[in-house]
């Protein structure tokens, strides 16, 4: 099975959900059998070799904001399309695939290339979220000024249209959770599809113990470069730092973000403690729970793994718990709205006992359930029997025979 595979950067370095899904989801789909050639703008950090994936660097970069404001099609999808990266396209297009993956919404303008392909291979769309219901989130976010809405409901309508052409025009659907492919079955009825959620490769803690020593505190880990993630962020600190203040319990906020935004929050609440970008974020997951409070961005939630793993107790919003099993989740501590859960995370932060009860079932529930392996083995099966469903040899083997 040969595939080439195109995104919008190379997934490097792995410090986001999005680049780390992408990654081990390719590396799987290799180690499975699969011959990879990925294709993405170049990274900040050095692409790592790994068996059975070829890098493919497409020189330059993105657009900027500004011009791809202009573009009919959504922002993320009219920065990445540009003629540099529609020539790569094209060159690639004449050696022999079984498959092309597009890699996230930002990449469907590919499908107007997909007469260039010489050996008609099947094209798979690989989804990280359901963008449609992500984007109408982010226009009703209430901390944006007017202005700002209206762009943000005018890149909805976009997404909204742009995602439905794509899901329609590809052979194969891949969702992150359950409840996405239910929302792609209703634009794309006819569309096959397969749930691929995470694997996790990450560290496990062999033995944790929560107790009256462990610090009182909280702490949320993440990357909040995305404005969606930010805007999430933003609003959960407006209840959750003068609440936890006043109980005195420590808030920590783990993960990347831009100095000046930090800066700015770090003058506004005093009484959080925020980290910024670590390189090994364990030493500050000593913490009595874990909070996971993301109303806008839907898909799974790949923290919630290093949380599980890392055998933090989590209270988080129910809506967070997408795709994950109900064995584990019912661990965990999860509620419909902020203020509900801020008030019981007051209240059960002493209950120690409960919470390290909670943390070693959860980890328990969770350790066999989350293998790459099986999911690069699922992906390599749905591709095949979608290029067999087509009705067309496989290109690479003609390139094979007439060679």
């Amino acid at each position: 099975m040969r595939v080439l595979w195109l995104a919008r950067n190379l997934p490097f370095p792995l410090v986001t959900g999005d680049k780390i899904y992408t990654a081990k989801m390719a590396e799987a789909l290799a180690a499975a059998g699969a011959q990879i050639t990925f294709a993405g703008y170049p990274s900040a950090a050095p692409a790592e070799p790994v068996s059975g994936i070829a890098w493919h660097p497409v020189p330059g970069g993105p657009k900027n904001n500004w011009r791809a404001a202009l573009d009919p099609r959504p922002l993320v999808a009219a920065r990445h399309l540009t003629k540099r990266y529609r020539k790569h396209v094209g060159g690639l297009a004449a050696s022999a695939w079984d498959a092309v993956v597009i890699d996230q919404y930002g990449m469907g303008w590919v499908l107007d290339q997909r007469r260039r392909f010489q050996t008609n291979p099947s094209f798979v769309f690989l989804t990280h979220d359901h963008e449609e219901s992500v984007t109408a989130l982010q226009a009703k976010d209430p901390g944006a000024s007017s202005i700002k809405r209206a762009y943000l409901w005018q890149n909805h309508l976009k997404t909204r249209w742009f995602e439905r052409w794509i899901a329609r025009r590809c052979d194969l659907l891949t969702t992150i959770t359950e409840a996405d492919a239910a929302l792609f079955r209703q634009t794309a009825p006819d569309r096959p599809s397969i749930v691929l959620t995470p694997g996790y490769s990450g560290r496990k803690l062999s033995e944790r113990t929560v107790s009256a020593e462990t610090a009182r505190a909280v702490v949320l880990f993440g990357s909040y470069r995305w404005s969606a993630k930010l805007a999430n962020l933003t609003s959960f600190l407006e209840q959750a730092a003068p609440a936890l203040a006043r109980s005195r319990i420590e808030l920590r906020i783990v993960g990347d973000i831009a100095d000046d935004v930090r800066e700015a929050l770090a003058a506004r609440y005093p009484s959080v403690n925020f980290t910024g970008f670590v390189a090994d974020p364990g030493p500050y997951l000593d913490a009595r729970l874990a909070i996971l409070a993301e109303p806008i961005g839907g898909g799974f939630k790949l923290k919630l793994l290093d949380y599980v793993f890392n055998r933090l107790p989590v209270a988080a919003l129910d809506v967070c718990a997408a795709g994950l099993p109900p064995e584990i989740s019912q661990h965990m501590m999860l509620f419909g709205d902020t203020a509900t859960l801020l008030r019981r995370v007051v209240a059960e932060i002493d209950d120690v006992q409960s919470l390290d009860r909670r943390q070693r079932l959860a980890f328990t529930a969770a350790e066999s359930a989350f293998d790459w392996a099986d999911r690069g083995r699922s992906f390599l099966d749905a591709l095949e029997a979608t290029v067999r469903s087509r009705g067309f040899p496989s290109p690479a083997a003609l390139e094979t025979a007439g060679a």
